[in-house]
């Protein structure tokens, strides 16, 4: 059983339409073991959405050149990690000391990655070891999605967009306070 932290739904960036899609959410359960079940919801055509053949699960650099689902996790007043979850399974995890600089890849256990297309959703749903999560626990948490589209198109979604190009990165986009993860 798992007890739902979040669950929201992401903005399109107006300068990136969709139009395979009409709504991405995003759902943050803590599970027994007190780690983080995080299950990404697209929906619309998902036949229109480019997905990844599947590939070894291991941590892969650029998997936000296609469709692949993000999360943003404040490691202090500066620092933040970024976990890039693939629909082909493929994962990748970084931390940075300030905004996009002091780039490094971090170790993490390979997350469970499963995901279900049909007719009118897609949905992908990641479970992650709270002791491996690169997170301070102050609850800053940014969610986001890349969606690349079979007619080309990619737009990019995110709980909050500051002004501008779409940036992921900024801190706006940390527009999600958790609770600390427990055992109530």
């Amino acid at each position: 059983m798992s007890r739902v932290l979040a669950s929201r739904a992401l903005v399109c960036h107006p300068q990136t339409p969709c139009a395979a899609l009409v709504a991405v959410g995003a759902r943050i359960a803590q599970t027994d073991a007190f780690g983080w079940e995080v299950t990404f919801t697209a929906v619309g055509n998902p036949r229109e959405v480019v997905l990844p053949v599947a590939a070894p699960r291991v941590h892969t650099d650029e998997l936000w050149r296609t469709t692949c689902f993000e999360l943003f996790l404040a490691c202090g007043e500066d620092a933040y990690a970024e976990i890039n979850l693939s629909p082909s399974g493929a994962f990748a995890a970084y931390r940075f000391d300030h905004y996009r600089t002091g780039m490094r890849s971090i170790p993490l256990p390979v997350p469970e990655i499963a995901l279900e297309v049909g007719s009118e959703r897609l949905k992908l749903t990641a479970r992650l070891a709270e002791d491996c999560l690169p997170w301070d626990g102050t609850g800053r948490v940014g969610i986001a999605a890349v969606i690349a589209e079979v007619a080309g198109g990619i737009s990019y979604w995110a709980l909050a967009h500051p002004p501008g190009k779409p940036d992921f990165h900024h801190r706006d986009c940390f527009a999600l306070t958790l609770p600390p993860l427990s055992a109530a």
